[in-house]
């Protein structure tokens, strides 16, 4: 019997089986290799860490069977109608933690033979990072500020340094984070909270401050700092998606530097930028090494210790980056 890791209620991780649906003439049915937890936003619905007026409140509600967004796995079986894909082919989709799913072929983005499929996870996170990167147009010769080395932030890094960003300065309280912050193209990293280094920063892009700011911690507090140490004229990017918007206050340097404020999200398709197009080129960037993912799976589980695993995430999520699970090592 297919097996699935739901939240069936606040604080609460269970593993159960489940009845996949029927197959339809354009979709397929995959068995799951592995899933990457996304941390941030996975714990903060297991948690209900949000106001109950947010797009949080409106999506999930308990018992809650959408735990995750990004996964590989083989087809098993395709529908009549579909010629794109066989029996066989790897496979990127975003679902939930489970060992099997069917959805529609359209939906699925095709892992080539070269890239290792543990890595593969991250092509979700990429997509999300890649709405910043192009909302602020990171490119050659600009000064970016990064706050938050988590997995999104470490996407949004590679992304800079794909982009021939000059300085990628990142802030994390969490020196290992910052490691592989360094690893990925970051040029200069503060272990400090965003509090205690605004004088560092500002000293960027020679005393003007950066020109843009992507505040990807999901923490209302943060939002007021990331403002403050902006340059003239910058853009702040809200990447972190916080559960408490209300606390997200304005400053008079939002009107006083002339500061513009744009908020992206995973689900923003704009410009041609689609799921399949992005993921095509995350891949890409991949096979000719120009997107390092190597280290960042930093913890992997079976999916029956999955209590373990969001434990850890809540409990002790700076030593964590990467969290997979392994549907591979069973008979489901």
């Amino acid at each position: 019997m297919p097996k699935r890791i739901i939240f069936p209620e606040k604080g609460k991780v269970a593993f159960e089986t489940f009845d996949l649906p029927k197959l339809a003439v354009d979709d397929v049915r995959i068995r799951a290799h592995y899933s990457l937890m996304s941390i941030g936003t996975e714990t903060i619905i297991l948690n209900q860490k949000y106001d109950a007026d947010t797009h949080f409140a409106n999506m999930f509600s308990f018992p809650q069977l959408k735990t995750g967004v990004q996964a590989v796995g083989e087809i098993e079986e395709t529908g009549s109608e579909v010629s794109e894909l066989k029996a066989g082919d790897m496979i990127f989709m975003r679902k939930a933690h489970g060992s099997h799913q069917v959805l529609p072929a359209s939906a699925c983005s095709l892992v080539p033979a070269e890239i290792n499929l543990k890595e593969a996870c991250w092509c979700g996170l990429a997509k999300t990072a890649f709405r910043a990167a192009w909302a602020g147009r990171f490119e050659l010769g600009k000064d970016i500020l990064i706050i938050g080395a988590g997995p999104v932030g470490q996407m949004a890094i590679r992304w800079a340094s794909v982009a021939g960003v000059e300085t990628i300065a990142v802030v994390d309280m969490a020196a290992s984070r910052l490691q592989h912050a360094v690893q990925g193209g970051a040029t200069l990293t503060i272990a400090k909270g965003i509090a205690d280094a605004e004088e560092e920063i500002k000293s960027i892009n020679n005393g003007q401050g950066p020109q843009i700011v992507v505040d990807i911690t999901g923490n209302p507090v943060v939002f007021t700092h990331a403002l403050s140490v902006a340059g003239l004229y910058g853009k702040i990017i809200i990447l972190g998606d916080t559960g408490y918007p209300s606390q997200q206050c304005l400053s008079s340097d939002v009107m006083t530097k002339g500061l513009t404020i744009q908020a992206t999200h995973d689900s923003h398709d704009i410009d041609g930028w689609t799921q399949d197009r992005i993921d095509r080129l995350f891949f890409d960037l991949v096979k000719k090494e120009k997107f390092d993912l190597s280290g960042l799976i930093t913890h992997e589980f079976s999916p029956e210790d999955c209590e373990a695993a969001y434990s850890l995430a809540n409990e002790n999520r700076s030593e964590t980056m990467g969290i997979l699970y392994d549907w591979t090592s069973s008979s489901w």
